[in-house]
């Protein structure tokens, strides 16, 4: 085999790991929006990162160090916390 065709082939392996790769991530994503309330009325704070979320966002699950309960989004705002994007807790609720 020439160098070409080994080359052509090394750039398909990678392309397809690279695919099956973002699809798994994909799905994790998917998976991780299951588990957050669209209901509750109370956010948790993460003082670590100075954002505010609705619960079972799992970006607070990955916070340092636990969070602080609020009862609104304007208490958290008042303490100087920024909504998370991911969960959105300033968008509608269900």
């Amino acid at each position: 085999m020439s160098g070409h065709v080994l080359k052509g082939i090394g750039v398909a392996v990678i392309v397809l790991l690279l695919a099956v790769a973002y699809n798994m991530y994909s799905s994790s994503v998917e998976n991780d929006f299951k588990d957050i309330s669209r209901t509750e009325a109370y956010r948790m704070g993460d003082h670590f990162t100075g954002f505010y979320h609705r619960p079972g966002c799992p970006k607070l699950q990955q916070a340092h160090g636990g969070g602080i309960r609020f009862e609104s989004n304007e208490a958290a705002r008042a303490e100087g916390y920024s909504p998370c994007k991911r969960c959105d807790p300033d968008g509608p609720n269900e």
